[in-house]
């Protein structure tokens, strides 16, 4: 099998693996015959990438860097706490981080014993899921590459847990932006651009109170759209 840019897919495609929602059940078969009509919903549904099947490629069989279930449980995790602190978080710290520290620490331990215990290359997407709660899911993937490469750079398993909390945490500010902005489908206006922008700054000061976190977590937060020559914010870009 190899993967296919989606909106490329010609009808008549054959899907390679199963594709799943949020939640784990399946949403598209493997050997699904595609149609243009599905086509169309996979894109909707911002699938960017799927496996289809393809003779010249039979003998690649992508193995996923992590379980299903630990993959949902993580997601579902980040989502509940994410919006549990979003219910009573505000700028000067009191809010439920201290608890959010706990179950973060042990979902970054549970990838790194499972990235060490299969002990297999990453791939660029092993299982395919649809994108709706793309905070929740984008947490959840840049935690996973982090870990990744922090391990493959032999980086120590105390310094692996601040760096993978800070994985997880560092969109946590988008948590102060309101709702109908962060999920605009159209472009934003300069002003809604302004305040997406802030969500950097947010994440840091939400983190920084919490005395059981890592400065250095808070700095993830701060930090992540960060140009090479220290300024900027260089990957959000208006949307159009």
């Amino acid at each position: 099998m190899r993967l296919a840019i989606t909106k490329s897919l010609s009808p008549g495609a054959r899907l390679g693996k199963d594709i799943y929602n949020e939640q784990g059940h399946i949403l598209l078969c493997e050997g699904l015959t595609l149609t243009q009509k599905m086509i169309a919903r996979l894109v909707s549904l911002n699938i960017p990438l799927v496996y289809i099947q393809d003779s010249r490629t039979d003998d690649i069989i992508p193995m996923p860097p992590v379980s299903g279930n630990l993959r949902r449980e993580a997601i579902n995790r980040i989502e509940t706490t994410f919006l549990g602190m979003k219910n009573e978080m505000n700028l000067d710290g009191s809010f439920t981080m201290e608890q959010a520290n706990v179950k973060f620490t042990k979902i970054v331990r549970n990838i790194m014993d499972e990235l060490n215990r299969n002990n297999v290359l990453l791939t660029l997407l092993a299982d395919v899921y649809t994108y709706d709660d793309y905070i929740f899911t984008h947490s959840f993937n840049v935690t996973l590459y982090t870990l990744a490469i922090g391990m493959e750079l032999n980086i120590n398993n105390k310094n692996l847990e601040i760096l993978g909390l800070g994985a997880i945490l560092h969109d946590v500010g988008k948590m102060l932006i309101p709702l109908e902005i962060l999920h605009k489908p159209g472009k934003l206006t300069e002003k809604e651009f302004e305040q997406i922008q802030k969500h950097a700054d947010y994440g840091f000061h939400l983190i920084k109170n919490v005395h059981t976190v890592s400065l250095l977590v808070a700095n993830c937060a701060y930090q992540h759209h960060e140009r090479l020559d220290g300024c900027g914010i260089s990957t959000w870009n208006k949307r159009g």
